[in-house]
């Protein structure tokens, strides 16, 4: 460049020098204030610790102003508490457990106690303790966010987050149940039934030899047979069968119902034996008519109450929790379980079909 060009130049290049540094400060004293969020530790964190949820002895859930507690019992049974305590859902709390573990928080939304309280944060929230008592996490979920996702308050925090939860709160008792009441037994289990019936002293039973093999029994007819069906039935029932509700034992329909029950009991290839005792009261639990004075019009008869139908197991291997519970409170079990009962002993029979007849030649 010759000295003529650099002296047009000079001017540009001096102004340039001044400019530069000057938009740099500018720019340093106007820029923007750090994001508290760069901050927070919990940023990008999973909304919940696997391992601290793995040593948590127990669980309380809050919802639509109830509460339930899940307790930790012996062999990490999980249980309700409650009277009485029963078993608890453990594939429930674990997909809980999931829900909390696989998110994980996207972003600050505010620490403004006037912004918090539009979340709705005190609705539903989940605490997990150790065996002491110690809170593990408590966790207070809000309203769901327009752009999606889950408002989250850690309890100890005056904070809000945002997380991508997709579960739902729920603290009925009723929901959290294992309603089974036998445990590891299958119709293919079985090699014989005991069935008793009400006009019969003796119990009649059929076995099989193997699982294959024909039911017989020393009481059917001649020309008869065991009716297979039926029993497949009865053992698919039986074999899987759940409670829907408790109640006391001094209950007035519990005691009407306990007082000639229908018992079955399935013995297992294995030795195993399972007792049913199964039970409905024999009258409607019709309610009190209400008193007519004179020159009134009786009102129509009030409508008798359903008869509930109960059930007490004895299992040669029991289950604990059940079994504390059943010392107080009867097992409510589905009205179809005692209506597919066999009435009679005819019922367990059917004729030994006739076999076909040669083909000509």
């Amino acid at each position: 460049m010759d000295i003529g060009h650099f002296m047009k130049l000079r001017p540009l290049l001096l102004s340039l020098a001044v400019l530069i540094p000057a938009a740099g400060a500018i720019w340093w004293l106007q820029r923007p204030a750090p994001s508290p969020q760069s901050a927070d530790t919990r940023l990008g964190q999973r909304v919940a610790d696997p391992a601290l949820l793995a040593s948590a002895a127990r669980v309380r859930i809050e919802s639509a102003g109830q509460t339930l507690e899940l307790a930790r019992a012996a062999g990490d049974r999980w249980t309700l508490t409650g009277t009485p305590v029963l078993p608890a859902d453990a594939t429930r709390l674990s997909r809980l457990g999931a829900d909390l573990v696989s998110p994980k928080i996207e972003r600050l939304v505010t620490t403004n106690p006037t912004r918090l309280a539009t979340l709705d944060l005190a609705s539903a929230g989940v605490t997990f303790l150790d065996a002491d008592g110690k809170v593990l996490l408590a966790l207070d979920l809000g309203k769901t966010a327009d752009g999606g996702g889950r408002f989250v308050r850690y309890a100890d925090e005056a904070k809000a987050y945002l997380a991508r939860l997709d579960l739902t709160l729920d603290a009925e008792a009723a929901s959290w149940r294992d309603t089974t009441l036998v445990t590891l037994l299958t119709a293919a289990d079985i090699a014989s039934v005991s069935i008793g019936f009400p006009a019969t002293p003796t119990p009649v039973v059929v076995s099989r030899t193997a699982v294959d093999a024909p039911w017989t029994s020393p009481a059917t007819p001649a020309g008869q047979q065991v009716k297979a069906s039926l029993l497949t039935n009865q053992l698919g029932n039986l074999t899987a069968l759940r409670y829907s509700a408790v109640a006391p034992k001094l209950d007035p329909g519990v005691v009407a119902a306990r007082i000639f029950p229908r018992e079955l009991t399935l013995t297992t290839f294995a030795g195993r034996t399972v007792k049913f005792a199964i039970s409905r009261a024999t009258e409607p639990l019709a309610p009190p008519a209400p008193a007519v004075k004179e020159g009134e019009i009786a009102s129509p008869a009030p409508t008798a109450a359903p008869r509930p139908v109960y059930v007490e197991v004895t299992d040669s291997t029991p289950d604990a929790v059940l079994v504390a519970a059943a010392l107080t409170h009867a097992f409510e079990i589905g009205d179809w379980i005692f209506t597919s009962l066999p009435a009679q002993t005819a019922d367990l029979f059917e004729p030994v079909p006739t076999p076909p007849e040669p083909a000509k030649p």
